[in-house]
């Protein structure tokens, strides 16, 4: 399942049950959309595994 961090922006996949965004660590995750799961999918094709997000930016 690919999850989005509320407070980060972070984008991942998991198996199993997740508590905790893995990158800053805080428990404000959900379910990712549709268009979420597809730009981390593009993203990893393309090799890149981080997306730079600029101060008050929205993903």
């Amino acid at each position: 399942m690919t999850y989005a961090c509320e407070d980060c922006g972070f984008l991942f996949y998991r198996a199993g049950e997740v508590r905790e965004c893995p990158s800053c660590e805080k428990n404000h995750i959900r379910s990712a959309t549709k268009e979420e799961t597809q730009r981390l999918q593009t993203l990893l094709e393309r090799g890149k595994p981080t997306l730079p997000v600029e101060e008050e930016q929205t993903l």
